[in-house]
């Protein structure tokens, strides 16, 4: 039985359930973040990178690349919001840039010949939020509209390789920061991690080798 592998980029919160759910579902599991989780599931293989350069990047996914690279998930975000684009700083909209877009991108670009080699799917998480900008949060907006134009490019560039790329769009997901930063919200109405991770490990599925290209609205309170 071939053994299918699979790199999580980002280790947060959500990251962290698709560690545990991809590696549940057979797959063997690389985690990358500057900050690893100290309880990571048994057999986990995991290394601490510089995710915060070009440079760091590559370097990361050089290792990533050495094994089979049949999944992909690029799980890093970041939020910023509640100011206006006048009073938004520079050096948060360039933080949310690099985390959000240009990490995203950069990882594509060296870690694409890995998955066309393994026909293997990428899934990055967007926001759905971003599809219809809200005012005061120029930085998020911008930053995830970026990645769902680069997950789209690059679902074109991977067409007849039998390689997919996708982008999964959540509302608010239910984590531990969210319910504390929002106390009062029902998290009911948000996105679960754990079906958003299900959500990922179907698109990498072979069930799922027909979708490329898709921005997928997972708007939670079901």
């Amino acid at each position: 039985m071939k053994r299918h592998g699979a790199a999580v980029l980002g280790t947060g919160q959500l990251g962290r359930v698709m560690v545990e759910r991809f590696a549940a579902a057979g797959y063997e599991v690389l985690a990358v973040d500057r900050r690893l989780p100290e309880d990571l599931p048994k057999g986990v293989q995991a290394f601490a990178a510089d995710l915060g350069t070009p440079d760091g990047v590559a370097a990361a996914c050089e290792r990533i690349a050495a094994q089979p690279l049949d999944a992909l998930l690029l799980t890093a975000g970041a939020y910023a919001g509640g100011r206006g684009i006048e009073e938004t700083p520079p050096e948060e909209f360039e933080r949310l840039f690099w985390i959000n877009a240009r990490m995203p991108f950069y990882a594509l670009r060296h870690l694409l010949p890995a998955l066309r080699a393994a026909r293997g799917s990428a899934v990055a998480i967007g926001a759905l939020g971003a599809q219809d900008a809200r005012a005061r949060q120029v930085s998020y907006n911008a930053s995830k509209a970026a990645l769902h134009s680069i997950v789209q490019t690059a679902a074109q560039e991977l067409k007849g390789s039998g390689a997919r790329v996708n982008a999964l769009l959540p509302l608010t997901i239910d984590t531990p920061s969210n319910r504390a930063a929002m106390p009062g919200r029902d998290p009911a109405a948000w996105v679960s991690p754990a079906r958003l991770a299900d959500l990922a490990l179907f698109l990498c599925s072979e069930a799922g080798r027909d979708v490329s290209g898709a921005l997928i609205p997972v708007r939670g309170g079901s």
